[in-house]
C-alpha cells in the first residue's frame, strides 16, 4: 500500500504517506525492495571512482567517465521505481574495494569537469582525512543547518516557494506544518545558502555542518561496511554521512560540476516524495 503510494505520480496520493504513523513508514523504508543492479568497471588505480547511473551508455554516463580517466571506474547500473543511490553506491563500493584503492571517490553521472584527475591526485597526496570533498558549489560541499523551524517562519516559507515556484520550500513547509509533530520531525534540514541571513529568524539552530552532498572522496581507512544507510530513498544519505565525518573532513582545491535534478527532478513530486528521509533522520536523530 505504502510503495503504491510513494510510486504515484500524483503528489496528493504521495502525500497520503504522512497520515500514517512513523513506525510504518520506517519500516516500509527498511524492508523496500531493491532495483535490480549491474556492475561495469574499467581501469586499475589506487583512487577508484563509484558512480551510480541509469544507462552506462548515456551521454551523462559517458562524460563523467572521461573527466575521471585514468582512475579505476566502476560503474553502477540501476534504473525503475525501486531505484536506490545509497544501495548503489554501497554495491559499487564493495566492488571497488576488490582492488584495494587507497582513494575511494562518489561522484553522480551529471558531473561537468573543471579540473582532471592529476589535480585532484594532487590534491589528495597531502591528505590524511576520512572525508574529502571539492571546492564548495550549489550542490556539493555546501553547509547546512537542522533548524526547528518557527511556525511562523514556516507560513512564510510556504508563501516564498508558492510565489518563487521554490519546490522544496513550498513541499517541506507544507508537509511540516501539516504532519511533522505526528511523524516526529522536530527539525528540518535546510541549505544556508538558500535562506541567506533568514537563517538568523528562522528557529532554532540545532546543529550545522558541511554537507558532501553530489561528490565526495572517502579514505579506505574510514571504511568500514556499508558507506551509506540504505533505508534512505534517494536523499539525506549524504547528509547523515557527513554528519558523522564532520570532525575527519576537509576541502581541497579541486573543482568540479553538476547539473540540478538531472536524475530525479526537481519538481515538487520528488520533494514529496523525499520528505520520508527527513522523517527518517529524524528518527535517527532525536529518537
Amino acid at each position: 500500500m505504502i510503495e503504491d503510494m510513494f510510486s504515484s505520480e500524483d503528489p496528493s496520493i504521495v502525500e497520503k504517506i504522512y497520515s500514517l504513523d512513523r513506525n510504518s513508514i520506517i519500516e516500509w523504508m527498511r524492508k523496500r525492495d531493491t532495483a535490480q543492479m549491474k556492475v561495469w568497471q574499467t581501469g586499475n588505480d589506487d583512487i577508484a571512482v563509484v558512480i551510480p547511473t541509469a544507462d552506462v551508455k548515456s551521454e551523462r554516463a559517458k562524460e563523467s567517465m572521461r573527466i575521471f580517466s585514468g582512475a579505476k571506474i566502476v560503474m553502477v547500473e540501476s534504473k525503475g521505481r525501486f531505484f536506490n543511490y545509497a544501495r548503489s553506491v554501497n554495491k559499487g563500493v564493495s566492488v571497488a574495494l576488490e582492488s584495494s584503492p587507497r582513494w575511494v571517490v562518489i561522484s553522480n553521472d551529471d558531473v561537468h569537469g573543471i579540473d582532471n584527475l592529476k589535480k585532484l591526485k594532487d590534491e589528495l597526496s597531502t591528505s590524511s582525512k576520512g572525508m574529502v570533498l571539492a571546492k564548495p558549489s550549489r550542490y556539493h560541499s555546501y553547509k547546512v543547518s537542522l533548524i526547528k523551524v518557527k511556525p511562523y517562519f514556516l507560513k512564510g516559507m510556504n508563501f516564498i516557494g508558492k510565489f518563487m515556484k521554490i519546490p522544496p520550500a513550498e513541499v517541506y513547509s507544507y508537509l511540516q506544518m501539516k504532519y511533522g509533530a505526528k511523524l516526529g520531525v522536530k527539525t528540518l534540514t535546510i541549505i544556508d545558502s538558500m535562506i541567506g541571513l533568514m537563517r538568523n529568524f528562522a528557529g532554532e539552530v540545532k546543529d550545522s555542518f558541511v554537507n558532501a552532498g553530489s561528490f565526495m572522496v572517502l579514505n579506505r581507512r574510514a571504511i568500514n561496511g556499508k558507506v551509506f544507510d540504505e533505508t534512505f530513498i534517494n536523499g539525506y544519505e549524504d547528509v547523515y554521512l557527513s554528519m558523522k565525518m564532520r570532525n575527519d573532513m576537509e576541502i581541497v582545491n579541486f573543482r568540479i560540476n553538476e547539473e540540478r535534478g538531472a536524475s530525479l527532478g526537481f519538481g515538487k513530486l520528488r520533494f514529496y516524495r523525499s520528505f520520508v528521509n527527513e522523517v527518517y533522520l529524524n528518527y535517527l536523530l532525536w529518537g
